[in-house]
């Protein structure tokens, strides 16, 4: 599986950005794995989308710098905490897509994630629906008031899906939900279904179409079967 690293001096975050990109042509995929400090963790988790990589049908990229383990280490203070994100998203909004698009040559942008990977992609779907076509969320969080000691910032509410999802009321913005291919995947022993359950509900609300793939007892949540979710839901 080859892995290529592209580093830039990145305007957004003022400092150097440092991508890694497995394969060389097909829609291009922007992963957000649960394991975000973990060395390697990416490259042995893509192993299970590895013909997809080989064969030229994914490209698929995974942020190294700026790390966005902070985001979720409950030892420092939300605020900042949601600052990091803040200047995540802008750096892959602003700079990361911009450039998937022109080394693809294509516009169908797939985001994924697994866990606290999973709130990433999805939120940043919901922001920006006209630059995702497809969000895959496996074993996502959608309610992160519980990490972030219940924060009731106007900027947090406005990065909790699980709240600003349902006073959405602008039908030009809805519609752009509506035309991507969302995916939610869960687990029947996942600490997050209900999460997964009540944001499914909410999309209903708002008939945003998607689909809830809930995964049986019959394999034990885990790495491998995250692994399995991610193959299944890319092509």
């Amino acid at each position: 599986m080859k892995v290529s690293v592209k580093q830039w001096r990145s305007p957004s975050l003022g400092e150097q950005a440092k991508v890694h990109v497995y394969g060389t042509s097909g829609t291009p995929v922007l992963f957000f794995n649960a394991a975000c400090d973990e060395t390697g963790a990416d490259k042995e988790f893509l192993k299970s989308l590895e013909y997809q990589i080989d064969n030229g049908l994914n490209m698929v990229y995974t942020l190294q710098q700026p790390e966005y383990k902070t985001i979720f280490d409950a030892t420092v203070a939300p605020k900042s905490r949601l600052i990091h994100y803040l200047h995540i998203e802008g750096f892959v909004i602003d700079e990361l897509i911009p450039k998937m698009q022109k080394d693809s040559s294509n516009d169908y942008i797939m985001v994924a994630g697994v866990r606290d990977g999973a709130f990433l992609a999805t939120n940043m779907m919901l922001k920006h629906p006209s630059l995702f076509k497809k969000c895959i969320s496996v074993c996502g969080v959608y309610d992160m008031r519980p990490d972030f000691d219940g924060s009731v910032l106007e900027d947090f509410y406005y990065n909790n899906p699980i709240e600003y999802l349902p006073n959405l009321t602008d039908e030009y913005y809805l519609n752009d939900i509506r035309s991507t291919d969302i995916r939610l995947v869960s687990h029947n022993d996942d600490e997050n279904l209900s999460q997964a359950e009540l944001f499914s509900e909410f999309l209903h609300h708002k008939d945003i179409p998607h689909s809830l793939d809930l995964w049986g007892d019959d394999e034990p949540i885990g790495q491998a079967v995250f692994q399995k979710m991610i193959a299944k839901h890319i092509p």
